[in-house]
């Protein structure tokens, strides 16, 4: 079970790795946002070694770094479990019982679904960048197949996570208590 453990810690590892790297692009998109409400107040625009940088591709740069923020994060916030969830629900069950709960939805519902969107993804980033498909603007950005290339990227992250969590419920379930615990922790007690 200590095996198990250590692939669930090894795709943490990288997951998270990946998600504070890429958490560089949030102050880039602050400074981009700024810089085109800035040129738009003001009514200017730059051209920076012959680079139009008009409103039109600030706008599809802001669009294309939150989707990068979004879909690098994806797989990490599984795994750190601060995902979408019906806490009204699980809030009142036992460890045991959302275990039992997690390890139901990642068979029934993620391993599904993601490994039936991935091939999908992949093609539609192959296309795009065979293809070498650019924004449909004439003064739009080009290269528009890095953010489908992020959004392949996610749901391989999301099935890593997916993997990992699937590990974690399987080891807190079946493995020996010392193990167990150090799958899934016990939560926090709140203060009363």
């Amino acid at each position: 079970m200590r095996g198990l453990l250590g692939i669930s810690n090894a795709i943490d590892a990288v997951l998270g790795t990946i998600a504070r790297a890429c958490a560089w692009f949030l102050p880039v998109l602050v400074v981009v946002i700024v810089f085109d409400v800035i040129t738009r107040k003001f009514g200017f625009q730059l051209n920076i070694f012959g680079l139009d940088l008009g409103s039109t591709r600030l706008q599809e740069l802001e669009w294309h770094l939150h989707s990068m923020i979004f879909l690098t994060w994806i797989g990490y916030c599984y795994i750190r479990n601060v995902h979408v969830r019906i806490d009204v629900v699980t809030g009142g069950m036992s460890q045991r019982t959302q275990a039992w709960l997690e390890l139901f939805g990642c068979i029934v519902f993620a391993f599904p679904y993601v490994l039936t969107a991935l091939p999908y993804a992949h093609n539609f980033f192959m296309t795009a960048f065979l293809q070498n498909e650019s924004s449909a603007a004439p003064n739009g950005l080009p290269w528009r197949w890095i953010p489908k290339g992020f959004l392949y990227f996610s749901f391989i992250s999301i099935l890593l996570a997916t993997i990992s969590v699937f590990i974690r419920r399987f080891v807190f379930l079946f493995g020996s208590p010392d193990v167990a615990r150090e799958a899934m922790p016990e939560p926090a007690k709140a203060a009363h």
